[in-house]
């Protein structure tokens, strides 16, 4: 696994007009199954727990999660066994879904209702005990020790190009890459975190995820979630279609193309003054594009 992601400039002609560099981290280059933040997250969860005790990963997604995909992935590389609660119903054409279960994943169909619950419901805790040393990980992979992984990903910009960049943005669903970066004593950028879903409550989570560390570096951008998670347009997709042939760095439609757009839209409107030095993570999630191609054609 390529950890130390390579970092590529981006070069397009409204950044050569607006005098701004922007560089991206391409996280999603990390592995082709357990790729971007999901690798970080996963890291610790995972590494820590010994084969001999046999522990079975249980976790939380939507249908076309990219963090049961990942889990999925890694569990079949290190033979663990792994469970996976879906929101929803269990379409086994999904492509998600269908890899989940291909990679050994035991998938099990929530009610939304009931989904919301998951935390505290009795009887997902009694599902969750028949198996063998069950070990949770939380739906999206944050936890402490998730940000531990991420926190890394600053110490990896020592020596680089973007080691002293004046701001770092990324997409953020649950807000644990986000608070992951924010606990590096090393930070010293600010931090633009673009959310994919309507929330008005996230900066609150990323604080208290991250203990209020480095919170004056954070700025969380509500502006471009494009009606809601996993929402789009064709607004969207042409952007998505068009930054991919000018720069060759795939996207998808859930988070990174929502914040690279976001991002583009804040320099072309003169948000960051000229000679701004920005890194873009690319965080992954491409598993999804096959997803959506899978929507489209239902």
């Amino acid at each position: 696994m390529n950890l130390h992601s390579p970092i590529v400039r981006i070069e397009t002609q409204l950044l050569t007009q607006k005098e701004i560099e922007l560089y991206i981290k391409r996280d999603d280059l990390i592995h082709p199954l357990v790729s971007g933040n999901k690798h970080r997250k996963l890291k610790y969860n995972l590494s820590k727990l010994n084969p001999d005790d046999r522990p079975t990963i249980v976790t939380f997604g939507g249908a076309f999660s990219n963090h049961l995909h990942a889990t999925a992935a890694a569990c079949q590389a290190m033979k663990f066994a792994c469970v996976g609660f879906v929101r929803g119903e269990i379409d086994i054409e999904n492509p998600t879904l269908k890899y989940c279960i291909s990679a050994g994943m035991e998938l099990i169909p929530m009610s939304r209702s009931d989904y919301r619950l998951k935390e505290i419901a009795p009887e997902v805790a009694k599902i969750i005990s028949t198996y063998n040393n069950p070990i949770i990980v939380p739906e999206g992979g944050t936890n402490q020790a998730a940000l531990l992984g991420v926190s890394e990903l600053i110490d990896e910009l020592q020596g680089t190009r973007c080691e002293a960049v004046d701001y770092i943005t990324l997409a953020c669903g649950t807000g644990g890459t986000t608070a992951g970066l924010l606990t590096s004593n090393r930070l010293r950028a600010k931090v633009i975190a673009f959310s994919a879903l309507k929330s008005d409550h996230l900066i609150h989570e990323i604080k208290a995820l991250s203990s209020c560390k480095n919170e004056n570096k954070l700025i969380v951008n509500t502006d471009y979630h494009f009606g809601g998670y996993a929402k789009w347009d064709q607004t969207l997709l042409d952007f998505i279609t068009d930054f991919e042939k000018e720069t060759s760095v795939p996207l998808d439609h859930v988070y990174n193309g929502k914040a690279l757009y976001g991002l583009m839209d804040l320099i072309a409107n003169d948000y960051f003054p000229k000679g701004t030095k920005i890194m873009h993570i690319h965080t992954g999630g491409l598993q999804g594009k096959a997803g959506l191609v899978y929507i489209m054609s239902k």
